[in-house]
């Protein structure tokens, strides 16, 4: 695809908001190496966001989950997005929480990353957050941290190579970047917790069979399928998935009546768009709609 674009490496500690916790990197980390931990480029509306640490199975550190956030940010605010895919470099998806990380509760003095869970959990939320439907493309291992943050998009792909878990339970902690809360919303609340209670693995078929996955596909097709796919939300009329994608995702916040007023507020609005105009001339005149987020 004709990239509109540039490609953005993305990460590294000038990217952590003034007043986070001690914990995160310090300026003098601030490495070439470090700022190509996340990257990022547009092609035809679709942003792509990579995890660019294959050598450890893209496991996250600091850098990568502010990198993360900056990534979705970025979209956010460009206009020409339209889509976002989500993936990761090599053969995993994410192997999770960078261990390293753990050192520093080992001695008994307390783990500062205890300090950092609320910021962390935020660079996950932006992709459900962004107006712009989010796809997780999984290839390999997608675990702890990795299935938590394919969670928290609005659509899945996976290779049929995939292997999805909840680990924290074995670290002897549980996982809270979004999994005991997300995780019952996907696939119902028995079987969240038989994920989180255990740790044990899921592979392709089984998550497809329970709703954690979308699509399933051989792992060589993983990436096209998701950028296909991507490619024909973008395509679509931006103002409706925007209000589709806030409405489906806040459904378990609010009572089914308020749910419903505010379905019949939101479609109010849109009845009155420019691109609800285009749809309908756009039938009659049996061609495809172009749509301007009008």
């Amino acid at each position: 695809m004709p990239s509109i674009g540039p490609r953005w490496p993305i990460g590294g500690a000038s990217l952590v908001p003034s007043g986070s916790s001690a914990a995160l990197p310090s300026g003098d980390t601030d490495t070439e190496e470090n700022m190509s931990k996340v990257l990022y480029d547009i092609a035809d509306g679709v942003a792509h966001v990579r995890i660019n640490r294959p050598d450890v199975l893209n496991a996250m550190d600091h850098d990568v989950f502010f990198g993360l956030r900056d990534a979705a940010q970025r979209a956010e605010a460009d206009p020409v997005v339209r889509a976002l895919v989500l993936s990761g470099e090599g053969r995993a998806f994410s192997s999770g929480l960078d261990t390293s990380l753990f050192a520093g509760g080992i001695d008994g003095g307390g783990n500062p990353l205890a300090l950092d869970i609320a910021s962390l959990q935020s660079c996950f939320t932006a992709y459900e957050e962004t107006r712009v439907p989010t796809i997780a493309a999984i290839r390999g291992l997608a675990l702890g941290g990795g299935i938590q943050l394919a969670a928290a998009c609005d659509l899945r792909v996976a290779g049929e190579d995939a292997e999805l878990a909840v680990y924290e339970i074995r670290w002897g902690i549980i996982p809270d970047l979004g999994g005991t809360q997300r995780l019952p919303r996907l696939i119902g609340l028995g079987r969240a917790k038989e994920l989180v209670f255990t740790g044990r693995r899921v592979g392709a078929a089984e998550a497809l069979s329970w709703g954690l996955v979308n699509r399933v596909v051989s792992p060589d097709r993983v990436i096209e399928e998701a950028l296909a796919w991507a490619s024909e939300l973008a395509a679509g009329p931006p103002l409706a998935l925007s209000a589709a994608k806030r409405l489906t995702t806040s459904a378990y916040d609010v009572p089914l009546s308020a749910g419903l007023e505010r379905e019949a507020m939101i479609n109010r609005r849109l009845l009155a768009s420019d691109d609800f105009r285009e749809a309908v001339v756009a039938r009659f005149e049996k061609r495809s709609p172009h749509f301007t987020a009008r």
